[in-house]
């Protein structure tokens, strides 16, 4: 039967201790991180010596049992005697857990005895083994798991006490006897040091667990667990380390095992509560009781060499004692944090049950469950839409959608004002003008027709209209052809702008669309069912962009903007003051033999007469109404884009994210709606896991009212 364990000072259980038993045992180490004290170490440092010491639970030390998946060992204190106090169960961890063949294989694992000898370890450990792996055949590799076996000793007489031991890292350069058993039986197999590590980082990795580092040397460059302790942020903080094989000392080791002692040998990992000595069972001693082992050790420690260690780090009873007091002070610590989470994991796990609703086996309840997810979907679409991003339960940014579009609309904008887009320049009109008071107007005339820019475009397009237009004036489609050649890249710009804007609606449809509906079956046939929809969304909005650049190719140019009339009357004016300054009256004199216009009386750029072609008059004319339009044309077409096509369509009626409604679903009949919403295996594995999880969250906050009665 079993006993107290004798390296505890105390006379009773903390109720405290009791509760994360409790914990355990309903489960929750694969949700929660419960605190543990792990015992982590390389292959062959005595770490199943220290397990023994510390549980005196005699751990099968045989080549054959390599430790293959974490073993949990646990002591509770019951009110009455069991007919079979121990008792070996399995569970699957974080990474397991969706393991269906595994998951069948250990449902109904359960061994009970009446003693946890060695022999009774070994064959639970090997039933367990098989359990958890399957068949073993011939070639297959070995492999590690994080389903945890754990073994639990209950009584009046126990005290609550729970440690796991993780299986051994391996060293850099060597092989223990069991690696090179392995190598003999399984040539194929492949070192599982990487598995082994990420498994102790995965346990080390929760900050409420109490480590114990077991080394038996300080050889820095070979020890895995340095590494270790190094790679997790933290961990020296939470470590506690122990040295063991004190007394198979070589010459001159007994001075660095003192120093290590002393917490003084810098060639080691700092660890913040120190290093411990143990005195190891020898091969010879597997027969002694743990009474006549610790009455060894005290012998050991009592030796000479070792007057420089204090007494509190010497002995199973000094490490225990320590480790008694962290866990308790951890645990009192750490408890609210972990009802905390208990509670918002409990909240979530409704959450999750309440999308699910109730079982969906009937017409009624499958409407009611597409009714539940498209209010949901449509409550959450409306939220991005409005920018209210709080009412939506997830930290995603692409829910940010009305935030994401004001960006890209922004980038539209600054791309469609930019003159590096432009297909012909505006250079300014009043230097132009300053240019050409200071030329022979032959000399401009001969610059515009040979020079490229927007005055010897207009030119050329005179040139070509010169025909259907009186002598001396400009036809007036010149306009219209120029505004097309100008604009042309709007169509470039304004698509590649809508297409962004409707794949930010389909990011953000998608991320609503896992929350409203976490099956991803139900999820397939939604999409399915609004896949018509969502293609005349994308028609209708390349169509509306479509007719909007059509229009502004096509259509003439029109506008109803003041700004268009004072614009030009002023730019009027300018070239008049610039060529003809601003005291002289024009008169003009047409000379019928050149057809150019004769500008007289005296001028303040000279006495001279100066002559300047109608054409080329009508050309800076044209050039400066092009230049009015052209804004006020621009700006109206990044107003039409924003929201003719992106507001009107793109977020609108038929975007992604507000088509999952009632109204799309509300006509589909029995044999439609079974098929979107019928439960299969999958959704009742999933309500069967959710609910166990529940039961379990709910008992875990019963438990915990009651402790705080107490």
């Amino acid at each position: 039967m079993g006993k107290r364990v004798r390296h505890f000072v105390g006379v009773e259980s903390s109720e405290q201790l009791a509760f994360i038993d409790e914990l355990q045992e309903l489960g929750l180490s694969s949700t929660i991180n419960l605190p543990e004290l792990v015992v982590v170490g390389d292959q062959s440092t005595g770490k199943s010596s220290v397990l023994q010491a510390i549980t005196e639970v005699s751990f099968p030390v045989k080549d054959t049992m390599c430790t293959r998946f974490p073993i949990q060992i646990s002591f509770r204190q019951t009110s009455a005697s069991n007919k079979y106090p121990v008792k070996a169960t399995i569970a699957p961890g974080r990474l397991s857990e969706n393991d269906e063949a595994l998951l069948i294989r250990i449902q109904d694992f359960t061994i009970e005895k009446e003693e946890l000898t060695s022999e009774v370890m070994e064959e639970i450990i090997g039933e367990a083994t098989e359990c958890i792996f399957g068949e073993r055949k011939p070639g297959k590799q070995l492999s590690l798991s994080d389903a945890t076996l754990r073994i639990e000793r209950s009584g009046p007489d126990e005290m609550h006490w729970t440690i796991v031991d993780l299986p051994g890292l391996i060293r850099k350069g060597q092989k223990s006897k069991k690696q090179d058993r392995v190598a003999e039986e399984e040539p194929h197999a492949q070192p599982n040091a990487a598995v082994a590590w990420e498994l102790a980082r995965s346990y080390l990795a929760n900050e409420r667990n109490i480590v114990l580092v077991v080394i038996d040397n300080v050889d820095v460059e070979r020890h895995k667990t340095f590494e270790l302790i190094e790679d997790v942020p933290g961990l020296e903080s939470r470590c506690i380390g122990v040295l063991t094989k004190c007394d198979r000392k070589q010459e001159g080791s007994d001075d660095w095992m003192v120093k290590l002692l002393q917490n003084d040998l810098p060639t080691v990992p700092h660890l913040d509560h120190g290093w411990f000595g143990l005195r190891n069972r020898i091969p010879t001693e597997t027969h002694i009781t743990d009474a006549e082992r610790d009455e060894r050790e005290t012998i050991e420690f009592a030796q000479k060499a070792w007057e420089g260690v204090a007494k509190d780090r010497t002995g199973i009873r000094s490490l225990m004692k320590y480790v008694d007091k962290e866990r308790r002070s951890q645990i009192q610590s750490g408890l609210p944090h972990i009802i905390a989470e208990i509670r918002q994991k409990l909240q979530d796990c409704e959450s999750d049950l309440n999308r699910m609703g109730e079982t969906r086996d009937s017409p009624k309840a499958q409407r009611y469950f597409v009714f539940q997810f498209c209010n949901e979907m449509q409550k959450m679409a409306n939220a991005t839409l409005r920018g209210q991003y709080q009412d939506v339960p997830s930290e995603d940014p692409r829910i940010m959608l009305r935030y994401r579009v004001q960006r890209r609309l922004d980038q539209f904008y600054k791309e469609m004002v930019s003159p590096d887009n432009m297909p012909i320049l505006f250079s300014s009109y009043q230097d132009d003008l300053k240019i050409l008071s200071s030329m022979n107007p032959e000399e401009w005339e001969e610059k515009v027709m040979n020079a490229p820019g927007i005055y010897s475009e207009i030119y050329k397009e005179a040139k070509i209209s010169e025909g259907r237009s009186l002598p001396g004036s400009i036809h007036p489609d010149v306009e219209e052809k120029m505004f097309r050649k100008l604009s042309t890249h709007w169509e470039g710009i304004a698509r590649s702008f809508v297409e962004d804007v409707k794949d930010l609606a389909k990011n953000c449809h998608e991320v609503l669309l896992r929350i409203a509906i976490p099956n991803s079956k139900v999820r397939l046939e939604v999409s399915r069912i609004v896949g018509k929809t969502l293609e005349e969304w994308n028609q209708d909005a390349d169509t509306a962009l479509r007719e909007l650049i059509e229009d502004n190719q096509a259509r003439p140019l029109v506008t109803r903007d003041p700004t268009l009339i004072s614009e030009t009357i002023a730019a009027d004016k300018q070239r008049g003051e610039i060529l003809l300054g601003k005291k002289t009256t024009m008169a003009q004199s047409v000379d019928h033999a050149t057809n150019r216009e004769s500008v007289g009386a005296p001028s303040d750029y000279g006495p001279q007469s100066r002559f300047i072609s109608t054409l080329l008059s009508q050309v800076l004319f044209v050039r400066a109404r092009l230049e009015s339009y052209y804004k006020i044309a621009l700006y109206r077409f990044i107003d039409n884009v924003a929201m003719q096509v992106v507001e009107r369509h793109v977020l609108g009626p038929k975007c992604p994210m507000l088509i999952v409604s009632v109204k799309t679903f509300a006509n589909l009949d029995d044999g439609e709606l079974n098929t979107v919403a019928g439960e299969d295996e999958t959704d009742i594995r999933m309500r069967a896991r959710l609910e166990k999880t529940r039961s379990q969250y709910v008992q875990a906050l019963e438990k915990w009212e009651r402790l705080r009665v107490l």
